[in-house]
């Protein structure tokens, strides 16, 4: 809660120093609040033209808390993303017509604690089915380059729309997980879609392709 409350309170001063100069943007990205593979995320964003091609963005997010029903409760239900963003408006070489384009660096981090449940069966030969509520703690931190193109819908109103590349490191941790491949424990519904999707530990570098968009205002 403390660090929501930093990023808040940086989010306002940024906007008290930087608004009596230059106009301020305000944004969202709705990608992340349909979001199939986790919470959806309600996200708002300010950015500051701090230049004439150079543009500072800050983002922050929370989850949508949990609401499915757990038999036992291993964690509370957190989730937040923050984003820093330094971009470059007017790359020349790489115009599209009269469309405001721009070069940017990123930096993202997501948290997400949350609970799950899968089921499962002693060994191949039982038939008694097993219920394991466990805990998901999850860090990620994203590094990306992107270009990006912004579409006036109006005087005020736009469309920003990117694609971009980079690397992301993961940490993916259960909690309190009683289900165990490694001795015979066998899934249950292993057919079924995303079957057994929160029980998936991972920590390194993976490749992070991007591609969305945002919608916007000039204040």
């Amino acid at each position: 809660m403390n660090r929501i409350l930093q990023l808040i309170i940086l989010i306002v001063v940024n906007s008290n120093l930087y608004s009596q100069k230059q106009p301020l943007r305000l944004y969202t990205s709705p990608l992340f609040a349909i979001d199939i593979l986790s919470r959806p995320t309600l996200t708002l964003g300010s950015e500051f033209i701090i230049l004439k091609h150079l543009g500072i963005a800050t983002e922050f997010g929370f989850k949508v808390k949990d609401m499915k029903d757990y038999d036992t409760t291993i964690l509370g239900s957190i989730g937040y993303t923050y984003r820093f963003e330094l971009k470059y408006y007017d790359v020349g070489f790489f115009k599209i017509g009269n469309l405001n384009n721009y070069l940017s660096l990123e930096y993202r981090y997501i948290k997400d604690e949350h609970n799950e449940k899968t089921d499962y069966y002693e060994n191949s030969q039982s038939v008694e089915l097993i219920t394991d509520n466990y805990g998901v703690k999850e860090n990620i931190y994203v590094g990306n380059i992107k270009y990006g193109i912004i579409i006036d819908l109006g005087k005020r109103i736009y469309f920003d729309a990117y694609c971009g590349i980079g690397l992301r490191y993961r940490d993916i941790v259960n909690i309190k997980r009683e289900y165990n491949e490694d001795i015979g424990h066998k899934l249950a519904h292993a057919d079924a879609w995303l079957s057994g999707f929160g029980l998936k530990e991972t920590s390194g570098f993976y490749l992070n392709p991007s591609l969305g968009f945002k919608f916007g205002i000039r204040i």
